[in-house]
């Protein structure tokens, strides 16, 4: 099927070429653009040349194959998706549209991340069995599991398993989304296959894997029952010394070792005991808080985490919380005179290192204005900077693919503007450089003042100049 896409000021639209005339006075097409269908992508139909061309409104909204490109897919993902055919499926029935011209390949099924639904295209004159469709868009889909997520593995499997039957049933994919997890089948091991990644390696390398799934269970488990075991002795213990003194205080007053004392005494004695024991219960209990173990410092170490915090909030390179090098202070006396005091400080951030120097010139005694000179970072990754500063964080592209928009949970590079689209564009690194594309914004993203085509491919070149929206940033390699 021949595709295209385009845009105009504010709207994003893939362009579906039909292959033959149709009849745009049936009730198929005149339903479909009349109308508001839920789980369908609103569309227009122009002619041209005895042919028709199905214009789909894709703003803000990503395709499956691009959505996914990288990322794997959750539980959640999968709800979403298997859910948004169900709900097409019944959005068809209830509008009495033919659902065999729905397009189930993945580059033609959309989703809004805000909103968290799918959305079809349904294409007059293109007729398919529904059940083979979606057969292949099951085969798609498991690949792309992401295999340490059980539920997702045995959600996706079971719908993969009925999708194969040959009484496929819209009801038999409800009943498999709407299990209990207890109540799923686990995958056959002919079956795994389908699911790529983790079910092809070597078995060195699952044995490695194994290994480290049953150091993790010694090393986050095994403690927390250590914990409470040692909670719950030092719960009863004060009551147990005190019990056990006094029985033996009892006892040897009835022996006749000890002389007869008066029931108040005991009680009174036992309590103070009592309230001893619990004293330096509380005080160990706090000691121990306050002491790390030497095992919780190898664990933070391991994580990579501080006594001040997580390192993970300044990334891998926190070395400046562990250690900072003194400042270096020298003197040089030039020929009129004047001393110059020069201060140099190195400071380690984000794994580049700056060298700051304070030049303080003293003439008599009195001491004038103070000058910082920084030294140009030398090495770093790609970034974009704010052309206004101050204004933008700068976004760095450490890794090889960089979304950037203004939803947090699906976005690595947050811009926090209105006119900035919830997943903007995206930023790929490949071996030449890097490759900017446009995620189907509502206000599009210009290079150098042009605006981009949807779906094309952007090679940066340095102090390119990148507007994603109003945010206004310059590219530096």
């Amino acid at each position: 099927m021949k595709t295209e896409y385009k845009r105009d000021m504010n709207h994003n639209y893939l362009i579906l070429y039909g292959e033959e005339e149709i009849n745009t006075d049936s009730y198929q097409v005149r339903m479909l653009v009349g109308n508001i269908i839920p789980s369908l992508l609103k569309c227009r139909i122009q002619g041209m040349d005895g042919k028709f061309m199905v214009y789909f409104d894709i703003t803000s909204r990503q395709a499956l194959n691009r959505l996914y490109e990288e990322k794997k897919m959750g539980i959640e993902d999968l709800r979403r998706i298997f859910g948004g055919f169900v709900k097409v499926m019944e959005d068809t029935a209830e509008y009495l549209m033919n659902p065999g011209q729905l397009v189930l390949a993945p580059e033609y099924i959309f989703t809004d991340m805000e909103e968290g639904q799918v959305y079809f295209c349904l294409m007059p004159g293109y007729d398919r069995d529904i059940k083979e469709q979606f057969q292949a868009l099951t085969e798609y889909i498991l690949p792309k599991i992401d295999h340490e997520d059980g539920v997702a593995v045995m959600l996706g499997y079971g719908v993969y398993r009925r999708a194969m039957e040959n009484s496929f049933h819209l009801e038999h994919i409800k009943e498999e989304l709407y299990k209990l997890p207890e109540e799923r089948e686990i995958p056959s091991a002919e079956e795994k296959d389908l699911f790529g990644d983790e079910q092809r390696m070597e078995p060195e390398e699952k044995d490695r894997l194994e290994n480290d799934r049953i150091e993790f269970v010694r090393e986050n488990r095994a403690p927390e029952i250590k914990n409470s075991a040692g909670q719950s002795l030092r719960k009863v213990l004060p009551a147990a010394v005190s019990l056990v003194i006094l029985a033996g205080i009892a006892a040897a007053t009835v022996m006749g070792y000890l002389p007869y004392l008066e029931t108040g005494v005991l009680l009174g004695a036992a309590l103070l005991i009592l309230m001893a024991a619990m004293g330096i219960s509380w005080i160990m209990k706090r000691r121990t808080k306050e002491t790390p173990s030497s095992a919780q410092k190898s664990r933070r170490q391991k994580e990579g985490q501080t006594e001040y915090g997580d390192s993970e909030l300044f990334g891998k390179n926190s070395d400046f919380l562990h250690k900072k090098e003194s400042p270096k202070v020298f003197e040089r006396t030039e020929n009129n005179g004047n001393a110059e005091l020069f201060q140099e400080e190195r400071s380690v951030y984000g794994g580049m290192e700056s060298v700051q120097k304070e030049k303080k010139s003293m003439c008599n005694g009195n001491f004038g204005e103070t000058m910082v000179l920084s030294a140009a970072v030398t090495s770093g990754p790609a970034s974009f900077v704010s052309r206004e500063p101050g204004e933008l964080a700068t976004i760095y592209l450490q890794e090889d693919l960089t979304v950037v928009g203004k939803l947090a949970n699906a976005c690595d590079a947050v811009i926090d503007l209105p006119t900035v689209s919830r997943i903007h564009a995206k930023i790929r690194k490949k071996e030449e450089g890097y490759y900017l594309t446009d995620m189907n914004s509502r206000n599009g993203t210009m290079v150098n003042g042009r605006l981009l085509l949807p779906d094309e491919e952007y090679r940066l070149q340095n102090e390119d100049e990148v507007d994603f929206a109003q945010a206004r940033y310059v590219f530096l390699e």
